[in-house]
């Protein structure tokens, strides 16, 4: 979607001047089709050859001028699409100027590129600092609300340009075939969707005389429909939804272009289209996106053109409206005993390879599709089989890994699809959901995208089960959390070794399974259980509890990647300051007793053990020593502190711009932690893990860390001494310690908290005794 300088740059009265160009050729056009009538008066010719003849021009007539109204309603749609998208983009840049000359916010606010705002000051009194946090906020909502109708505005218009331009062009193939008709009708639509396919199937075929010119295959192009679905439309499906009203000729063009074209056709324009985009081609990339997204639209069963009388969707959306040829390469297995095509020229080897090549161009295609545009259900069904089978052949053909991870990664935007492969409801009998899933989320992904598509997988969890617990999918979710030990963990048939080595060699998988740990810490200990729980249960309530050694095996695989260690230490320092917090809130006069059951000591040993274990492995499978294991646990400690540390006392919240704001499940998509977490960790992007720190810096440290972390939360709490903060929020310890009078005032709060031990315990946290770390 467009960019701020994008939007400012735009000039839509130019839609208006190609209308002003349409209707002027229209108005000749009309002239010269008003000449054909007069020929047949004032003449001495008469009879039934002359009736015939003139009733015949009559005709003509009459579907010319209905013709040239179509193209009228095209200059009108553009006409429209001017006045609309005009002033929805004064509105929205309207919002942005309000934002940045806001007179009432205590610092200037800025709006980037991408529509965030922003807004930073230093030396506020706090209650500036939540005057600016507010304003940033409110303006930001105005922006997004203005840009979402600007968007959805784009999405509408040129619906109505697509669907007026279709018109036109089965009006015009029916002009001089002597045929009447009043209106045009979706068939019509079908049919030239069928005519443009059939095209595409003789290019492929290489029947065509001169397969070189490709002018057939640039002209379909520009005839794909543009913007299928609304934004709005894309929201409904996002949120679970069915969409009724989906253009009756979009769906019928599709459909007939599609089963005509076949898969080689499809895959020739893909191909085609790939090819022009590399050589500069500005249309080409929409007008691939065009095609991929049709393939969604198509299969999708929550999308159709109306409702039934008994409340069903009209034409939806199937997997069997695709054609037959791709419905067999997604279905097909590495367990077949011949290739789809064995009559291919050089013998059955030659049809295997064909048979590669197309399932990595039909991958590459579907992987065009626009963000927001879901595969149907079955379709996302058939597309994880199918990856899940490729990343088990013994075969790794080139750009096998790719294209199972587009597969996977497109499959995954569905959330029906995802369910039923996690649980196997709604799954052929024999289906085995462990089989598929292991061996994705198993598979070393290290080749092709570090596993980027299989967190989709686990993230889908991780959303749904933050869910309400009156939404049916949030106690799914919450059902498939329960079972994320059991799927990844189990010792059974070397499950546990393989997951372990797939997924230290996938990145992206680590986080997403550090995400879904640290979202959910409750799920692997509450105070008074502190070693966690004896089996995996989901309650009534809605609370989710994990067997103890599966959370420990689950808190080791977010351990293999960075960005997951600091992830899961911080969330579990954060866990830390809100019960401290709470106790000096709710019982200053006993914080020391509120703290007595605590889980939280035990949880950071538990977190530590699983993560030294993770780094212990991948020290061992890399087979020399590429990070020191020690200074790599020291700084995902340290740096989950730095994490909390800046939440804790940032000026300003940060606030997610416009195309992040809300995640498919309508919670957010990416939490403050992630964004700081990603933050701290580009800061230093070439740290050298073969330094170890001094046991003396540890140490001291981690006695920093302490200290920091009550002065954070007694400000939370509303107890921190005046002496001890500013208007900015509480002092930092380092600044503290350099005072002789403000370290004393420390001192003796400590104590008056009854707090002292309580440092000593949670440094001790941070020492790593090696001795204690076994390695699994």
């Amino acid at each position: 979607m467009p960019t701020r300088k994008q939007v400012e740059s735009w000039n839509t009265a130019k839609l208006s001047e190609w209308a002003a160009e349409l209707e002027t050729d229209t108005q000749h056009y009309e002239t010269q089709l008003g000449r054909m009538l007069p020929h047949f008066t004032g003449t001495n010719w008469a009879g039934a050859a002359h009736d015939a003849a003139a009733d015949r021009f009559t005709e003509e007539h009459d579907q010319g001028r209905k013709l040239s109204q179509e193209i009228r309603d095209v200059a009108g749609a553009l006409r429209d699409a001017d006045q609309r998208l005009a002033n929805e983009r004064r509105l929205l840049l309207g919002k942005v100027v309000e934002a940045e000359t806001d007179p009432t916010c205590p610092v200037r606010l800025q709006v980037a590129d991408n529509w965030a705002v922003s807004g930073t000051g230093t030396g506020l009194s706090q209650q500036d600092q939540q005057t600016v946090t507010d304003k940033v906020h409110i303006h930001q909502d105005a922006i997004n609300t203005a840009y979402y109708s600007l968007a959805n505005a784009i999405s509408e218009v040129g619906v109505a340009i697509t669907t007026a331009a279709q018109e036109v062009r089965v009006r015009g193939d029916l002009v001089g075939e002597g045929v009447s008709v009043t209106s045009v009708s979706p068939n019509d639509s079908g049919e030239l969707g069928k005519e443009d396919g059939e095209a595409l199937a003789a290019w492929a075929d290489g029947s065509l005389p001169d397969k070189a010119n490709t002018e057939a295959l640039e002209e379909i192009a520009g005839r794909l429909p543009q913007g299928a679905l609304t934004d709005e439309q894309l929201r409904v499906l996002a949120e679970g939804g069915e969409v009724d009203d989906l253009p009756a000729d979009v769906q019928e063009y599709y459909r007939g272009l599609y089963q005509a074209a076949g898969k080689d056709g499809i895959l020739a324009l893909s191909e085609h289209l790939r090819t022009e985009e590399a050589a500069g081609n500005p249309d080409a990339a929409g007008q691939l996106d065009s095609l991929a997204n049709g393939l969604m639209v198509v299969s999708n069963e929550d999308i159709g053109t109306g409702r039934n009388p008994d409340g069903t969707l009209t034409n939806p959306g199937s997997y069997q409206q695709l054609p037959e040829d791709v419905r067999q390469l997604l279905e097909s297995r590495r367990t077949d005993p011949d290739p789809l095509e064995p009559d291919v020229p050089g013998g059955p080897a030659a049809g295997l390879q064909k048979q590669w090549e197309d399932t990595n161009a039909l991958a590459a295609l579907l992987g065009e599709a626009n963000p927001n545009y879901e595969p149907g259900t079955e379709l996302g069904t058939q597309m994880v089989l199918k990856s899940s089978d490729m990343v088990q052949d013994q075969y790794t053909w080139p750009g096998r890994d790719d294209a199972a991870a587009q597969l996977l990664g497109i499959a995954g935007r569905n959330d029906d699809s995802s369910h039923q492969i996690w649980t196997g409801e709604g799954m052929p009998e024999g289906y085995k959901p462990e089989e598929t899933v292991r061996s994705l989320l198993g598979h070393d992904w290290s080749g092709s995208d570090n596993g980027v598509a299989a967190s989709t997988m686990v993230n889908r969890i991780t959303e749904e089960a933050a869910l309400p617990a009156d939404d049916p999918r949030g106690e799914r979710g919450r059902q498939a959390l329960a079972s994320l030990g059991a799927m990844l963990t189990t010792d059974d048939n070397g499950v546990w070794e393989k997951n372990k080595e797939g997924i230290a060699n996938s990145p992206e998988l680590s986080a997403a399974i550090s995400r879904a740990v640290s979202t959910n810490l409750e799920a692997v200990s509450v105070p008074g259980m502190p070693t966690g729980f004896t089996q995996s249960v989901v309650y009534p309530d809605g609370r989710v509890q994990w067997n103890g050694e599966e959370a420990n095996r689950l808190m080791q695989l977010a351990g293999y990647d960075e960005e997951g260690r600091v992830t899961l230490t911080a969330a579990i320092e954060q866990y830390r300051l809100d019960e401290l917090a709470r106790a000096m809130r709710e019982n200053p006069g006993n914080v020391a007793g509120e703290l007595a059951a605590s889980d939280v000591g035990t949880l950071t040993g538990r977190a530590d053990n699983a993560i030294w274990d993770a780094l212990i492995h991948k020290d061992k499978m890399e087979g020399e020593e590429v990070l020191n294991p020690t200074d790599a646990m020291y700084r995902a400690k340290t740096l989950g502190a730095q994490v909390v540390g800046g939440i804790a006392d940032q000026a300003v919240g940060i606030v997610k711009p416009v195309e992040t704001a809300v995640g498919m499940t309508g919670i957010e998509a990416g939490s403050t932690v992630e964004n700081a977490v990603k933050k701290v960790l580009d800061a230093d992007p070439d740290y050298d893990f073969k330094q170890r720190p001094s046991e003396q810096v540890m140490s001291a440290q981690a006695v920093d860390n302490a200290n920091q972390a009550i002065l954070n939360a007694a400000y939370s709490a509303g107890v921190l001494p005046p002496q001890l903060q500013t208007e900015a929020g509480p002092l930092r310890i380092q600044d503290i310690r350099a005072n002789t009078g403000a370290w004393e005032n420390f001192q003796d709060f400590v104590v008056a908290q009854g707090l002292s031990q309580y440092i000593q315990d949670y440094s001790q946290s941070y020492q790593i005794t090696l001795g204690r770390q076994g390695g699994s």
